[in-house]
This record gives C-alpha cells, structure tokens and sequence, in this order.
C-alpha cells in the first residue's frame, strides 16, 4: 500500500485526475505537494493545502526531487522524462493505482479499445438493479482517488490503456471488451499497448472476463499468464428485449460481458430476464450511437467516440438495413489502419455516402472512393459537412462516426459533438 504521510509528493498533470490526486496527497499528509503542468488552468493554482504549483514545458524536472509521483493518464509514456523516471525514480504511480492498492478487492475493472464505456455504466447500472449497491467511475467520471467504498459496495471502474499502464493491483474482477489498433501515438506500438491492456488482470485479478479473440491478441504480442479467464462468445449472444441501445450487435457482446461480471459479484447467473429489465430503463451515452435530432423524417446521430476503424464499422452495422446513410468521418490522424472500413462498404450491406472531412478522412475509405466515386464527397470542415449531408436526397440517418480522435481541430470529442449539433440547428 502506498503511503503519502510526510512525504513529497508529485502531481503531473492538473486535470480532474491529478487535482483529485493532489487533494488526495494533502487528505493523507503529505508534507509538500508538487504539481507540474503545461499551462496555467483558468489563470490560477488550486486551492489545495502545501500544493505548489509549476508551469512550463521544463516544470516536470522538478519532479527528480520528489518521493513518489503520480502522474495523470495524459502525459505521453515516451515522454523523456517519464522514461527516465520509470528506470531511475523516484517511483511513478497514478490516481488509479493508489485507489487500487486499497479497495481493489471491492472493484470490477473495465478496459478495452472499445465498448467499455456502456460496459461500466450498463454493468453498475445491473448490478444496482439487483440489490447490489455499485457506481461506475474512473475514466467515464469520477476519478477513483475520490472514492472510498463502504463495505459491501462495488465500483465498476472504467480504465484506460494509459491507467492500466500503472497498474501494481489489479482488480477483484478484470474485463476486457475488445482489442484493435489504437493510441499507438501514446503507447509507441501494439504490443506495447496490449500490455498496457493486460495490467488489469496481471497484477493478482481472480478471474479475466473477455473474448476468444481478446485472449488470442495478448498471447500474440507475447503475453501466456492469465488468471482463471471466462471466455464469451461473439455469436449467438443473447440481445435485450426492445429496443434498447443494447440490441444493436457490438452493445450485445458488451451487455453480456457486464452480465458474466455481474454472476461473479453475485455468485450465480446473471438471467435473461434480468438482462432485459435492466436494458429496458438503461438510456446509454451520450456521444455514443446517440441520436440529437430528428427532423423531416432524417435522424442525426453522434457517434464521435467511434475513434477507430472497427468503431465505424460496427455503427453502421447497427444501422437499419435498409436505411440511407451519410456517413461523416475524419479527425486526428494516429497512422490507424482502416481497411476494414473499405471492406464493409465495398460489401455494400448498407447503403451510404461517405463524406470525408479534415484532418484524415481522405485516408478513411480511400478504396471505396476509388471504386464509387459518385457516393464519395470531401469538404473542407465539419460546417460543409453537415450542410452538404442536409442536401443529400433520401438520405435517413446522417451518422457522425468520424474514426478518428477530435483533438486536431476540437478540445474533445464533447466539443465536436456540440460542433455538430449547433450546424444542425443553423439549417
């Protein structure tokens, strides 16, 4: 277990992670706290008791003089200084890490390229469902060092490749929803970030829940150790009744991994029956497969946390099939491969106009818009692209699943997603 009392602490990086960590530090005695950031966040420190604060792309060295760092889920793992300090101290950790070295017994960790987001909060919201009490935190709200769970309560932590990177303690129950190609500007390369994946369960987790082709992915970057693992399967999975955001295919496999970890709180099988009352009053995420507007028979849809290839593809296979569609993609571009966003709509199973927008789009259906040039349009922004969508006749749905991170022209994806939703309502 981590001790803070009387010690120097660093804090890197000041977003709602590390100031709950600094808050953190100074609740447990810390002697001098030390935070380091890029910049100044709304012009002044945090109000936190013996917190200094240090700006500037030089602040992190001040960290050399510290007894124990924490450093937030943003900072690059390539960063020279974060290197250095993992070979030659003084010790790293993170938020989670902290919180898992004390309450890991009494906490479901959620990872996954994609999916685990509705997999943490559909799972927390079942569980509670069934006389349970659990709260779902981490990376999809409050962060872990927040929180102290009474006895007999569960937190289902949502965790990110770079949290789990810093993982000592894994939790009681490690779930992993799928593995793809992502972060690769983060991690460096795929083994690398699989490994990141695989700290969830690989320090001490009783049990892994997870997919065939999640486990076949880590024994291929090298890794062989695994706790005792429950492997579901990808077809024939069981779909909620209705018309719940849990039927759609991709959400089905995520409803049944929350139900598989919730049989492990509870100690026997989670029903059918259970599944579906729970699907029927759970409303999903924002920003994922979320419709924003209807009008003139036309759906809008954001989907801006589809940040991959296999994201795409799997919000237009939960589209209707016979529906039209105008498909926006394009943001940040991380070197992903998109072939198999080529492969699904040369098969033509749905039937779309593709609108490629800054800053990748041109690289996310190349293939398809050197087949079937007619149904291919690139603009200039997101404005174009949502007024040319808007043009399109017989169009059903106009899906915003852009396969790309928002961070070279938006905050976040929250800010693409208001981006969206604000042209949508100046038509």
């Amino acid at each position: 277990m981590i001790e803070l009392s009387g010690r120097t602490v660093g804090i890197w990086g000041l977003g709602k992670e590390g100031l709950s960590m600094a808050r953190t530090a100074s609740a447990h005695g810390a002697e001098r706290i030390i935070a380091v950031d890029d910049r100044a966040i709304d012009g002044s420190a945090p109000d936190i008791e013996r917190l200094t604060v240090r700006y500037g792309a030089d602040a992190p060295n001040t960290l050399r003089d510290t007894d124990i760092v924490f450093v937030s889920p943003g900072v690059p793992w390539q960063h020279p200084i974060f290197e250095d300090m993992r070979r030659n101290g003084p010790p790293v950790s993170s938020a989670a890490d902290w919180y898992m070295t004390r309450h890991g017994a009494q906490t479901i960790g959620v990872t996954g390229t994609k999916g685990k987001s509705t997999t943490a909060s559909f799972l927390a919201h079942l569980l509670a469902g069934l006389g349970v009490p659990a709260v779902a935190a981490g990376n999809i709200g409050t962060p872990l060092s927040d929180l102290s769970p009474a006895s007999g309560q569960w937190v289902v932590a949502e965790l990110s490749s770079q949290q789990c990177a810093l993982l000592s303690t894994s939790p009681a129950v490690a779930v992993i929803t799928n593995l793809y190609q992502d972060h690769l500007d983060w991690h460096g390369d795929i083994a690398s970030y699989y490994s990141a994946k695989a700290a969830v369960f690989a320090g001490g987790a009783r049990v892994l829940i997870t997919t065939a082709g999640v486990t076949s992915a880590l024994r291929g970057v090298g890794i062989e150790q695994f706790p005792p693992v429950h492997e579901l399967s990808t077809t024939g999975v069981y779909r909620p009744a209705g018309d719940s955001v849990l039927a759609y295919p991709h959400n089905a496999i995520n409803a049944a991994l929350a139900a598989a970890a919730a049989a492990e709180v509870l100690g026997r099988p989670v029903t059918e029956a259970e599944i579906d009352s729970a699907a029927a009053n759970f409303t999903g995420l924002p920003h994922r497969l979320q419709t924003v507007r209807t009008a003139a028979g036309r759906r809008w849809i954001d989907d801006t946390l589809a940040t991959t290839g296999e994201s795409v593809v799997a919000a237009l296979s939960a589209m209707p099939a016979d529906d039209r569609i105008a498909l926006i993609v394009g943001g940040m571009d991380r070197s992903l491969d998109y072939r198999q966003v080529d492969e699904f709509l040369c098969a033509g199973t749905r039937d779309v106009t593709l609108i490629q927008a800054p800053t990748n789009g041109a690289l996310i259906g190349a293939g398809f818009a050197g087949a079937h040039p007619d149904r291919v349009h690139r603009v200039e922004g997101l404005e174009e692209a949502v007024r040319l969508a808007a043009g399109l006749p017989g169009v059903d749905i106009v899906l915003l699943s852009p396969g790309a991170a928002s961070y070279d022209l938006y905050r976040n994806y929250e800010a693409k997603g208001a981006a969206f939703c604000a042209v949508i309502d100046s038509l």
